[in-house]
């Protein structure tokens, strides 16, 4: 329940499963467009102004390669690089999505399991520090 002790609030502009599921397809089309392959399963979580979607299955054939010669920092490398370039994609696609403006953009892999994660701050609904100072 929204605004109960303890529990995040919901912005103004409410992101509902609906637009958590869009934003997951959002990222993996993103992905399967710049990579040749997206991700299996995607799961998008939000709280506050923080969306996470988590990927699973993201792993191409040649980082799998890559990965079993022990080679996991060149494939964690390469993909640091490639999301980089790709970050202003990321933000216009959450930014149409959500309607508010992605204040900070990260993203990671974990080339052992094959997941990886891109994560987007945004832009406080109430014009606040989004807590920055908060404990």
């Amino acid at each position: 329940m929204d605004g109960a002790p303890g529990m995040p609030r919901s912005p103004a502009t409410s992101i509902d499963g609906a637009m958590r599921s869009a934003i997951s397809q959002a990222v993996v089309r993103i992905h399967a467009d710049a990579y040749g392959k997206g991700a299996t399963q995607a799961k998008t979580y939000v709280w506050d102004d923080l969306v996470v979607t988590v990927l699973r299955d993201v792993l191409t054939v040649a980082e799998r390669t890559l990965i079993d010669v022990d080679r996991a920092d060149a494939v964690r490398d390469v993909r640091t690089a490639f999301q980089f370039s790709l970050e202003e994609t990321f933000r216009v696609a959450v930014e149409q999505l959500t309607g508010r403006r992605v204040l900070s953009f990260m993203s990671q892999v974990d080339p052992a399991n094959g997941v990886g994660v891109e994560i987007f701050l945004l832009e406080p609904v109430d014009g606040g520090d989004n807590g920055a100072a908060a404990a």
